[in-house]
């Protein structure tokens, strides 16, 4: 495809992808940009360091969790502590008691069960 047509579009076909070799931002992130979470966690350090240098962001977050302390909102509480350390690992047990597989292997023959499966639907429509 001619580079023309990538910069007239936008580096996009007409469906909305993008074409290969396309770069959507290629100046990057810039210098010294900080995450959302960067900004949180640094927020809260001040609040509980008792700083009072004191940015819009920090009032903003001590707003939100004062808010939802006196609201009792587990769930604002615990989205803010997800973003700044994760979710928790939760395991998922695959087998039964003493690593027993809960579903156990079988050698079913899968041609001769469709063909079963095949005759009893002939014989309920006849």
């Amino acid at each position: 495809m001619p580079s023309e047509n990538r910069t007239e579009m936008g580096g996009r076909n007409p469906d909305g992808t993008i074409l290969p070799g396309t770069i959507l931002n290629p100046n990057g992130r810039p210098k010294g940009a900080r995450s959302f979470t960067t900004k949180v966690r640094d927020a809260l350090e001040k609040i509980a360091d008792g700083e009072k240098d004191v940015t819009n962001e920090t009032l903003f977050i001590k707003a939100i969790l004062k808010k939802s302390i006196v609201d009792q909102d587990v769930s604002m509480m615990r989205t803010v502590w997800e973003q700044l350390d994760g979710k928790p690992l939760q395991k998922t047990e695959l087998t039964g008691a003493e690593g027993v597989p809960l579903i156990p292997e079988t050698n079913i023959n899968l041609d001769a069960l469709v063909s079963r499966v095949e005759e009893e639907l002939k014989k309920k429509k006849v």
